[in-house]
């Protein structure tokens, strides 16, 4: 159990480093915020959000897809140890993985192996499924639909260039308030996928794990996320301030609307989706389509490989 938890902070590590691009890339990339204060405005809401508002998307990862009181501490011991050891190789890559997708084919791969597929939550499962599939579509439609909206009413009749400044120029403060909006569902999803195979398992309480969560996903930030943060603020699309509030409102509002059904969706394809969007709404020339093929290839062998790695690490481990 004390491995798990020790784990667990690693998994935290890793899943903020990896997510935190989610809420501040697109200021980064856009000019708005400079890296390091980014990184600080994002640690501060992912800090506030994983304390007080995780506590759904906890019951869901603990008790969801494995029902309470089949989870060992072995189990969430294999969950956490795959996991990041997927993260961390893929943030090596500068890739923007899905932690929660990462986390759920762990656990799946792990109940399969110590349960059986028969005891397995398949309701709970299709649904996150569900959303999974739905998060990054409906970021594509949200950014696309926002930032349209806003080139047609606004940005277009301001013919004059000085105008136009001055307008990017309000759009980079409002970036600051999506970006700590994002930032602060981030937290609350992300305290779950680090800590909630633990929590399940027992042996610490509600408070104690989320707090060694909470400091977990503070230390990630500060220490490397920069990596992913660059890649999405930077290297999908071209982005100015009112493109980047665009992208990142439509993600933060989505993101939202899941937490509130206790869904472990993906803030990372819930961003790019909408980063996509905004970038074929100002012109498909813009997007950068090798970069959207990488990252979508890793997201699809993410659930294969977590799947059958943590359900393999479970059966050596019983052999050992």
């Amino acid at each position: 159990m004390i491995i798990s938890v020790v784990l667990s902070l690693y998994m935290a590590f890793n899943l903020a480093a990896n997510d935190i691009g989610n809420s501040v890339g697109t200021a980064v990339g856009s000019g708005s915020l400079k890296m390091r204060r980014a990184l600080l405005i994002g640690g501060i809401f992912v800090l506030i959000g994983a304390l007080f508002f995780g506590g759904n998307v906890i019951k869901t990862i603990s008790e969801g897809i494995i029902p309470a009181g089949l989870f060992s501490a072995r189990a969430a011991l294999v969950v956490v140890l795959t996991s990041s050891i997927w993260i961390t190789f893929t943030l090596m890559k500068k890739i923007p993985v899905s932690g929660s997708d990462a986390i759920v084919s762990s656990v799946l791969g792990t109940g399969i192996a110590s349960i059986g597929l028969s005891n397995i939550r398949v309701d709970v499962l299709g649904f996150i499924v569900l959303s999974w599939v739905l998060s990054p579509i409906l970021g594509f439609l949200s950014g696309f639909i926002i930032y349209y909206s806003l080139r047609t009413i606004l940005l277009k009749p301001a013919n004059n260039i000085g105008f136009r400044d001055r307008l990017e120029k309000v759009f980079s403060y409002l970036q600051i308030f999506s970006s700590a909006f994002s930032a602060l569902n981030l937290g609350a999803l992300d305290i779950a996928v680090a800590t909630g195979v633990v929590f399940a398992a027992g042996g610490f309480g509600g408070n104690e794990i989320r707090l060694l969560g909470a400091a977990g996903l503070l230390t990630g930030i500060l220490i490397a996320g920069n990596r992913v943060t660059e890649t999405v603020g930077r290297r999908i699309t071209d982005l100015t301030p009112s493109r980047g509030f665009s992208a990142q409102m439509a993600a933060a509002t989505v993101v939202y609307l899941f937490l509130g059904y206790g869904m472990p969706i993906s803030p990372t394809q819930t961003l790019v989706g909408s980063v996509i969007g905004v970038g074929i709404a100002h012109g498909t020339s813009t997007v950068k389509y090798d970069v959207i093929k990488d990252i979508a290839y890793t997201w699809i062998v993410t659930i294969p490989v977590c799947l059958v790695m943590a359900a393999a690490i479970y059966t050596l481990t019983g052999i050992l």
